[in-house]
This record gives structure tokens, sequence and C-alpha cells, in this order.
């Protein structure tokens, strides 16, 4: 950070700041963000101004990473300490920066990604109750709603947020037309180490009517108070990272060795480097790994762990049974991060416009070398300074795995592949750079980072304009596609919200102790009743052999009472006062008494007893379900079960759930060697 505090020469009166923390696997990052008063702005003459959405800024120093990540605190003895050893220093580093008078009204986002997502639910609840209550007690800034400000996101939530933050550093939400029914903009691709996601708008209107029931939408608003809305296609895939990836494609070859026992043990890799061995533990037995560095076999070797085979419930499909829209690489631009930027920028030094035979070239060169020229080209400095056991091993393998990602999995065209000469693939490959780009990897924009964080931001700083049009302005924020299942996801803050609805497993227990007393004493009670009220009827017709059961006046006494206090039971207290006056009239001797029985059998009544055959093999005796609750706790009229069946939408089930999911960006805390750094907006057009 400088020595010079940067509030000492700026006048921050019309500044509004805000903060998101990405609570990732490896660790914490905190991104501080300034826009200007959408009041102040709303006065401008100027209409791109008007017509945008409010200007995020971000200085080079208002970011800061610790380690490990906050997963790691995953027991109640390190929970205590997530304040103290993790969040507080974030925090203290926000308050050197935002000025004092600005704290109040400073919002703080704790978004949790990956690693939190593979915890136990009451152990995320855990983590998550006491960061936000620590932060509340040891911080000015405003966290109103827990739920809604500090949380767990899914890949989906995710990917929007990233395609935003691209597409406002690429300029692609200026000058929003809203007659207008198709807007441009980029397509954003990330590849992390645990799953690989992509979120796009379709070029087509055709492909956006076809393809409605598929698409998110998200909402922003202009400076003048205008909606933007823009219809995204988002898709993750958990297990396609290339960490998970690699991982999978290793354990291939231990399936290999597991039915071929003349391989005792020793296995061949084509994706590792000539030479190079590295050793892999399944179920106590060692496998030996030894590289045979051959290109065109690593290639082949991958494709099938896209599962492209795996049929999806409608056409197009892209990989492992997602259907979605198809991607048109001659209108459509999309840009990669993480993974696509550091295998090619870091050790091939081909990031940004991406050139697939020029890329191709490299990566066969890499894969096919010995592994000792590889690492005396470590030490030269030829990979940007990578730790060679663990990054340069399975470079050939990510590099490859990101190639078939691109032309197997959405079909990007291998520019120039099949031109006959070197002149002509490279005559090809110009005309398409002047022309159109169809994809780039990137870690920047003109300078500045491209996070996901800046795409939460922005529908923050945008819900907290006034719309144009109160009565039918729609939430700023992300509407999920209606195959999705999923709620909607506010960009603000959300009025009447519960400011600490997030579980504290300790009072759930506390809960559900006491709810487990009451529930136990109702059924007491309920049994009693029942002996009770049928005793007198059928115990009096064995003549003595059996004493009846007397529950005394005074247990049913007190039963009438607790069960008067609870909702819904008045019906059964009343029954209560019945028998107890009935009780007057009636000796307790046995026999004496006893009132006419109803027989209920199927013998006597067997119109009955059909009729709940019947409703029972149809399903209608469980036609009561949640979705058939109405408002304020009231049950609706009767729903079948098989008409809420096919009400419901369908969803795509989750795939992959036998993954073991491990992710590892710890590159991201790497010093790294950056050639062409930065996108421009002028290189996409």
């Amino acid at each position: 950070m400088s020595d010079v505090d940067p509030r000492a020469s700026q006048n921050y009166k019309d500044d509004k700041f805000g903060i998101v923390i990405d609570s990732g696997s490896s660790g914490s990052r905190i991104q501080i963000y300034k826009w200007k008063d959408p009041k102040t702005l709303s006065k401008s003459s100027d209409p791109e101004i008007l017509q945008s959405p409010p200007k995020i800024t971000q200085e080079k120093h208002w970011t800061k990473k610790i380690s490990p990540g906050i997963s790691t605190y995953n027991s109640n003895k390190k929970i205590k300490q997530i304040w103290s050893n993790h969040y507080s220093e974030l925090m203290r580093f926000a308050e050197e920066i935002i000025p004092a008078g600005k704290h109040s009204e400073t919002p703080v986002f704790v978004l949790s990604t990956a690693g939190m997502r593979l915890l136990p639910k009451k152990t995320q609840n855990k983590i998550l109750s006491e960061t936000c209550s620590s932060i509340r007690r040891n911080t000015n800034f405003l966290l109103p709603n827990c739920d809604n400000f500090v949380q767990i996101i899914d890949g989906s939530t995710e990917g929007i947020y990233g395609w935003l933050g691209l597409n406002y550093l690429m300029g692609q939400f200026k000058n929003y037309d809203s007659k207008s029914s198709i807007h441009e903009s980029i397509g954003f691709m990330d590849m992390g180490g645990a799953s690989t996601q992509i979120a796009f708008v379709p070029s087509s209107e055709d492909q956006i009517k076809k393809h409605n029931n598929d698409l998110s939408k998200v909402l922003l608003r202009n400076i003048n108070g205008q909606t933007q809305t823009w219809d995204v296609f988002v898709a993750t895939w958990l297990g396609f990272g290339a960490n998970e990836a690699r991982r999978r494609f290793i354990q291939q070859l231990v399936n290999l060795a597991l039915v071929n026992e003349e391989l005792q043990g020793n296995l061949n890799d084509p994706c590792l480097p000539k030479g190079a061995t590295l050793d892999y533990e399944y179920e106590g037995n060692t496998y030996k790994i030894n590289g045979v560095g051959n290109y065109e076999m690593c290639i082949k070797s991958i494709y099938p762990l896209l599962m492209k085979s795996i049929p999806c419930d409608d056409e197009p499909c892209l990989f492992n049974g997602i259907h979605g829209p198809k991607l048109d690489f001659e209108k459509d631009k999309f840009v990669g991060i993480s993974e696509y930027w550091y295998t090619a920028n870091d050790i091939f030094h081909s990031g940004g416009e991406y050139d697939y035979k020029g890329f191709n070239v490299k990566v066969k060169e890499y894969c096919e070398s010995q592994w000792d020229n590889i690492l005396q080209n470590s030490k030269n400095g030829d990979y940007s300074g990578l730790d060679p056991d663990k990054f340069l091993k399975d470079a050939c393998f990510k590099a490859s795995w990101v190639m078939n990602i691109l032309h197997e999995g959405f079909e990007l065209p291998r520019i120039g592949f099949e031109l006959n000469s070197d002149k002509e693939q490279d005559q090809d490959s110009q005309n398409i750079t002047n022309k159109h780009i169809p994809f780039k990897s990137a870690d920047s924009v003109e300078g500045e980072e491209l996070s996901w964080t800046l795409g939460k931001i922005l529908l923050f700083a945008s819900s907290q304009i006034e719309p144009a049009d109160n009565k039918n302005s729609l939430d700023i924020g992300i509407f999920p596609s209606e195959i999705s299942g999923k709620s909607f996801v506010p960009g603000g803050l959300i009025k009447g919200g519960n400011s600490n609805s997030i579980d504290d497993d300790s009072d759930d227990e506390k809960d559900g102790t006491l709810g487990h007393f009451i529930y136990s004493m109702i059924f007491f009670f309920l049994l009693a009743f029942f002996i009770y009220s049928f005793g007198l009827k059928h115990f009096g017709r064995w003549n003595g052999k059996i004493k009846k059961i007397h529950v005394p006046i005074e247990i049913r006494r007190r039963a009438n009472y607790v069960i008067s206090k609870l909702p819904g039971l008045e019906n059964l207290a009343n029954n209560f006062n019945m028998y107890q006056q009935m009780e007057n009239s009636y000796t307790l001797e046995e026999g004496v008494g006893s009132s006419p029985s109803v027989d209920s059998s199927p013998k006597q009544n067997p119109g009955n007893s059909s009729v709940l055959r019947t409703r029972s093999a149809i399903g209608l005796d469980e036609g009561y379900d949640d979705q058939s609750a109405g408002t304020n706790g009231k049950i609706k009229p009767f729903s079948p079960r098989v008409n809420n069946f096919l009400n419901k939408p369908f969803v795509i089930p989750k795939k992959n759930s036998f993954y073991q999911v491990s992710e590892n960006n710890s590159r991201e805390s790497l010093s790294r060697t950056v050639s062409n750094p930065s996108l421009t907006r002028s290189k996409m057009p």
C-alpha cells in the first residue's frame, strides 16, 4: 500500500463505497470499490452517463488476500477464531481505505465459493453465522441481512457475476437502448480447479426465444432510472476443472491397471513429458506413472472425459448432458479467465488472442520434450517461476484439456486447421484477427482486474438507483431460468428481510430439543385420550378379564390445558371437556356404561374401504404436500400428487455426484510474468 493516504487529497462527499470478500478454497480476497452517488449523476446532461449504470472504480492497492481458505475453519474451536485469525485483518484493511464517515453506509458482502460448498450444512451455517455476527460486533460497516450479505453462492451465480464484470469492463452496458431487442455482449468462460463455467447472451433473437426457459434474466438500472434486461445462458460443470479432470484422467490409468495384472502397477501417461514420473496413491496401493510424452495420444485419451455421449433432454447439447443454445462463433465473442489464462500465458506465453495453430505447436513441443530439458528451461526462467512438480508436470495435460473443452466441448472452430499450406494458414488467421476474434484469454481489461466480485458490486450500485417507473419496475438482480428451480438473487437490500436469519446450530439444537419434548408430550396425551375414549367401547366386552385402563382426572385436566394452548388443537381440547362431563354419568365398573361401538371394518363398510384403497393406489392420500400450502400457513384445497407432478417444471438432474471434488487455486498468490497482460476494448470489435 502507498505510504500516502489517498483520502488526504480527495473529496469523498459524493462517493459511495462497497466491499466484496471472495472467500474461496485457498483464501479470502477483499475487493474495495467506489462509485459516484447516482443522485448527483442524474443531473448530468451527458446521454452516455444517463443511459449507463454507475461507473465503478477501484485503486490498484484496494485488494488484499489472506490464506488459508475459510473452509479450513471447520471445527467449533476454529470457528471461534474466524474473526481474530481471518476476517479482522481484511476488515482493518478496509477501514484504513474507506473514510470513517462512510463506514455505516458501506455494504460488505462475504461470498463463499467452492471450498465452502463441500462442507456439511451444519458446519456451513456455523461459519456463516460467526462470520456475520463477528463483522457486526467489530465494525460499523453495513450488514443488514445475513442471508443475503454473508452466503455461499453456487457456480451459476458466480458465472453470471463474472459475465457482468467482464461486460462492464468491456463497455457493453454503456448507452443501453431499451427499444432494441438485441444487445451485443461478450461471452464469459471460467475454468478453476474443480469446475468450469460459461455465461453468454445468444446473438440471435430466434435462439433467445427458442431457449427462453434456459435463460436467466439479469436486470441492471441506469443512472436515469431505466432498466437494462439481459437474457443470459449460464452453465457450470462440477468435476470439469483442470485439477479434477487431471485426477479423473489418472484414475482412468489406474482402472486399466486393475484389469491388467501384467502392468504390475507401472502405468504410462501420454500427457506427462518424457522421463517425468509421479506416484499415485489409491486404496492403499501406490502406482508409478511414467511419462511417455505422446501429444496425439494425449489429446485422444482426454476426449472421453468430456462425456459427450451422455444424452440431454433437448438438443443441442454442449457436453456431459448439458443442454444449451448453440454457440455461434462467427458472431459470438468469448473471453476465458483463470486456467484459460494461466496455462496459455504462464507456460506457453500465448495469452490474449487465441491462435489454434500457434498454441497447438507450442503444446505439442512441450508435451514431447524430455523432462530434464523442461527443468533446465525452468531454471532459465522460461515458465514464470512455476514449481516444476506442482505445475509443470501437469502443464501438458491442462493445455490439452483446455483445447478439448474449447474445440470439442464448445465447438470453437480450429482456425486454419484444414488449410493446406502454412502461408494460407497465416493469411486465414490474419483475416480472422482483423475481422472477428471468437476467443481470448485474459486476467484484466485495460489494467483493471477481471473478477466476478465486480459483477456483484455492480448489481448493488445499480439497485440503489430509483426506478423511472415505480409501478412497473422489477427488482434489480438475477432471475434464474425456469428450469433451474432457483430463487431470485437480489442485487441490493431486501425490504423487511430478517437480519438474523442465518441458522445458529446451537439454537437449532435447543429448538430441536424443545420441539421433540413438545411433540413427545402431545403424542403421550393423544395416546392416553385414545385409550380412554375407546376403552369403554372395547374392553367391556372381555367380561372383566382385563382391567380397563383409566387415566386419572388430574392428568387429563393438565393435558387439556396444555393442548388448548397449542394452535390447531382446540377441537381436541373440547373433546376432553366433553368426556370429563360424561364421566359423571358413567360408573367405572367393567362393562357398565359402554357406548355403542361402530365397526368400520371392510365387511361392514366395504364402500369406504374401497375408496381408501383406490386413493392410496393412485397416490391421492399423499396429495397434501409442501406445494399445496397457501399463505399464512393455511392449506389450499386438495391437490392430487399426480397434478403436482405434471405442473412441476422439468429440472436438469445433478450430474456426477460421485466426483470427489477438490479445488486448488493457489496459483492466484504467485507472482507471474505477464505477457499481453490486459485486454483492450478496441481489440474486441
